[in-house]
């Protein structure tokens, strides 16, 4: 007869010997980070939006002490006005996620300009000119960006290096002249399109949608975001820093090249300076909308916002008949607002970002 358990068990009941410790069980496993620090977790749409009341205000306001604001031609007239720093600001805010600033955008659309209209004037191809455009804006934003990642330079000198030697070469080889006429169906495109908006603003459109895909659903677009929020925990993750920023300042060249043939197409010629007065709104317009100049931080939909409240501001400003050097008073005390409250916020809520 088999013995009795001493506690009443029968031999089947019997605890098991403990099974052997797995190697996976002895590894610490890394703490889990909080999802209000992550970028790729933090919730997007609100933040995205924040901007949107003071627009939907400004317009409100504007309304209020001029005629015609809300127009249909008028409204279409800020869409158009603006595209050409809307594309631009694609760029640019990739640029500014990494942390980094690009102040040689507005020198890349001159140079992208003059070239597309030399080559489209030369030849009689407005495709080959357009291509020519594009080559030289993208290729000068890579040279840009393989300096900026991997010298030990601050991008803020380079770009401003870049501006002056972009701008001082567009004039040399331009000799100081507009490069024109372009052809007529050239100069359609910011004038003529579907449902009487012009093609340049539908392309402005279908950019953003492009970019903002390219930023939340793509990994360079997650990598974007990481090397922004902290370059030195990105590369221990295993993230191509240097290649990653390379890659912004690439793109942001390619879109001031794009937006450098819509302005061609929208004066009916290129010079060396038509994209100096520029470079204001179209930073002006990434920080406005709430992208962080610190990086880690914005979206496309951001920028967005920021296009259309400088373009309705500008709008209205010279509806109420406003000098030029006012309304860039006024630009410039709204940008500054702006980069105040972000830098303000991030030293009150330091839980929020990564850097």
């Amino acid at each position: 007869m088999a013995p009795e358990s001493t506690h009443g068990e029968s031999p089947a009941q019997a605890p098991s010997p403990a099974r052997p410790a797995l190697v996976a069980d002895t590894v610490p496993q890394p703490a889990r980070t909080p999802w209000l620090r992550d970028p790729a977790r933090r919730p997007g749409w609100p933040a995205d939006l924040s901007m949107l009341p003071a627009l939907v205000l400004l317009i409100a306001v504007l309304s209020l002490f001029t005629d015609g604001l809300l127009t249909p031609s008028n409204i279409t007239n800020v869409f158009s006005q603006s595209a050409v720093v809307a594309i631009a600001a694609i760029g640019a805010t990739f640029v500014i996620l990494t942390g980094g600033i690009d102040l040689s955008t507005g020198s890349v659309i001159g140079a992208s300009g003059v070239a597309g209209a030399w080559i489209i004037t030369s030849t009689h191809s407005v495709a080959v000119g357009i291509a020519a455009g594009l080559l030289t804006g993208t290729a000068i934003g890579l040279a840009v960006g393989v300096v900026v990642a991997r010298l030990p330079v601050v991008p803020f000198a380079v770009t401003l290096a870049a501006l002056y030697v972009v701008s001082g070469g567009t004039t040399l080889l331009s000799h100081g002249k507009t490069i024109a006429p372009v052809p007529a169906g050239f100069i359609d495109f910011s004038i003529d399109g579907p449902g009487g908006v012009p093609y340049a603003v539908w392309l402005a459109v279908g950019l953003y949608v492009l970019a903002q895909l390219a930023l939340t659903r793509t990994a360079w677009g997650r990598r974007v975001v990481y090397v922004g929020a902290n370059a030195e925990v990105a590369r221990i993750s295993g993230v191509d820093v240097a290649r990653t920023k390379t890659s912004v300042y690439a793109v942001a060249g390619l879109s001031s090249a794009m937006a450098g043939m819509v302005l061609t197409s929208g004066l009916a010629g290129a010079g060396a300076s038509m994209g100096s007065p520029l470079l204001l709104n179209i930073v002006g317009a990434v920080v406005l909308g709430g992208t962080s100049l610190f990086g880690g931080r914005g979206s496309m939909l951001r920028t967005g916002i920021g296009v259309l409240f400088l373009g309705f501001l500008s709008n209205g400003m010279s509806l109420l008949g406003l000098p030029s050097y006012d309304q860039q008073i006024v630009t410039g005390v709204l940008i500054f607002a702006a980069a105040s409250a972000d830098g303000l916020l991030r030293r009150l809520r330091p839980s929020l970002t990564l850097a």
